[in-house]
């Protein structure tokens, strides 16, 4: 939860090695195990997600995505409605989200949001279900398949 732009700028610092960062080493150990450049490595390759979930998150929106590091804003639509009292639909609620969406893509950055707001626009990336949701849905798709429970028999398929 980001509220202000020096949060964001720990949470930045924390996440990488030095120089860029403040991150433990780790007594050098990841040297031995994936080369002396791990470190830069590694920097290039974190992704530093903000998520807004507060009315305070948004005030401070502008200033989130000004913060070298940040590669993503999630707009957390349900912390959003409990923070706020507004929901999804309302005027003030979609101002809140309006206002997210044009501070990140005016910083150039990617903007993200529930899987359910795939169609909303300027929004790439997304929160899927859990896991468990996932292996549930596999698995129903898979029985929906085998509904009939007669089992496929090896070489009848036409050639």
């Amino acid at each position: 939860m980001v509220r202000t732009a020096e949060k964001m700028e720990r949470a930045v610092r924390f996440a990488k090695f030095p120089p860029e960062g403040r991150r433990s080493l780790g007594g050098g150990q990841y040297g031995a195990l994936w080369g002396r450049d791990y470190r830069a490595t590694a920097n290039e390759n974190i992704l530093i997600v903000a998520m807004i979930e507060s009315p305070a998150g948004v005030e401070a929106v502008e200033e989130i995505v000004a913060v070298p590091g940040v590669d993503v804003v999630f707009a957390a639509s349900t912390d959003l409605y409990s923070f706020s009292g507004k929901r999804q639909g309302e005027p003030e609620y979609e101002a809140m989200v309006d206002r997210i969406r044009e501070a990140v893509l005016g910083a150039g950055l990617k903007l993200g949001g529930p899987l359910a707001w795939r169609d909303r626009e300027g929004f790439s990336f997304f929160q899927a279900p859990g896991v468990g949701s996932l292996i549930r849905r596999g698995a129903q798709a898979l029985l929906e398949e085998t509904a009939s429970g007669i089992a496929e028999i090896e070489g009848s398929e036409e050639q």
